[in-house]
């Protein structure tokens, strides 16, 4: 009796596995496509991808998962566990060195519960984002540090946009732009100088390293060139009689710590920049700088959905 009710179950399952199965293949970037399975061997998973007509072959060392709709998981970290065509799942038994034994392997598998296609959840990274930030000049270079200590920094305030992080190697890397103010106050040579810079910057993230750090916080380096130019420029060396001019190539690196809120399209920042900018009036050929701590709010663009 038992057998009789074996090999009826083995023929219902074998009847719905003639039917058009449809999987998800998710990708280790974590895109994916959907459609029609067809057959899944030891090198490739063919599938019809929805609104095509013929099947594709993708290669199984490409794929993350497969996951039919039927609840079955054939392929796993680009390891096939389960064969299928014409309709019907078959074990690879060849993998009888799986350390873990994180399957069953019988003739047939069968799963019984449902299997809902759910879209690979992105984080905030994963988008372009806008900031403004406000930081403040606490650190002088040495040769903004006059005799009386009466040089003082403007507070510097800024906008900026940055790309999606993408992984190359190890790590996760960025590309954005910024604009930010600042200003030399009262500098027994150089005078008072408002300026405007805009930097160029490529930022890495060290999450996927740091792995142990908490979820939701990011541990980025940035880099990048800068360009300054004057808004206002009054010297007050006796040295110079031209027009007073101010501007020229700089450096900007930093350290950000970054807390994502996980269920909003925000993100804080806490940073801490080197930011090395031409010398006004009588120095134009020289650099000084400053280090600022401040910190970001931003936004990423991304678009809202129920």
């Amino acid at each position: 009796m038992k057998n009789i009710i074996l090999k009826l179950i083995l023929l219902i399952f074998t009847i719905e596995g003639l039917s058009a199965l449809h999987g998800k293949i998710v990708f280790y970037d974590g895109t994916y496509v959907v459609g029609k399975v067809t057959k899944v061997d030891e090198a490739s998973v063919y599938i019809v991808p929805i609104g095509l007509d013929t099947p594709e072959g993708v290669l199984v060392g490409n794929i993350d998962s497969l996951r039919m709709e039927n609840g079955m998981v054939p392929v796993v970290n680009s390891a096939v566990k389960y064969f299928y065509q014409n309709g019907e799942f078959l074990a690879n038994d060849s993998d009888w060195m799986d350390e873990y034994d994180d399957f069953k392997y019988d003739d047939y598998a069968f799963i019984q519960e449902e299997y809902k296609y759910e879209e690979t959840k992105r984080i905030n990274t994963d988008y372009w984002s806008i900031s403004a930030f406000g930081a403040y000049p606490a650190i002088k270079f040495s040769s903004l540090v006059d005799s009386m200590k009466i040089t003082k920094l403007a507070p510097n305030f800024g906008v900026g946009m940055q790309s999606p992080f993408y992984p190359i190697g190890a790590l996760d890397f960025s590309g954005g732009f910024r604009f930010m103010t600042f200003g030399i106050i009262e500098h027994p040579e150089m005078g008072d100088i408002d300026a405007l810079q805009f930097a160029g910057f490529i930022s890495t993230d060290l999450k996927p390293v740091l792995y142990f750090l908490p979820k939701d916080i990011h541990l980025c380096v940035d880099f990048g060139f800068s360009y300054s130019m004057g808004l206002k420029v009054e010297p007050k060396s006796s040295q110079y009689e031209g027009d007073p001019t101010y501007g020229g190539v700089g450096i900007s690196s930093g350290l950000n710590i970054d807390y994502h809120l996980e269920e909003l399209p925000i993100a804080l920042r806490f940073f801490a920049r080197s930011t090395i900018v031409p010398q006004g009036i009588p120095f134009p050929d020289e650099k000084t700088g400053f280090v600022n701590f401040g910190a970001n709010i931003i936004i990423a663009l991304k678009r809202h959905h129920d």
